[in-house]
């Protein structure tokens, strides 16, 4: 599979830990996200991809822009 920016094929799967924040000053006490995926990483111009499992990304879609959960709001 070649890169999805440089088109070079010098690509390298690395475990990774990924801790994401929701957006803005208003959610800095919203818990943070912890996903775990596989980097797939082009060591020729550093793009670096993955995918987040449906699981740890429920938490992320069911937040909206204010940090309330979409759950409770409804």
């Amino acid at each position: 599979m070649a890169c999805d920016f440089c088109y070079s094929a010098n690509q390298k799967a690395f475990p990774a830990e990924v801790n994401i924040h929701f957006p803005g000053l208003n959610q800095l006490d919203k818990p943070t996200v912890w996903v775990f995926p596989l980097l797939l990483i082009c060591l020729d111009c550093g793009l670096a991809i993955f995918t987040i499992d449906k699981a740890d990304l429920r938490p992320l879609v069911e937040t909206d822009s204010n940090g309330e959960s979409k759950r409770m709001a409804a």
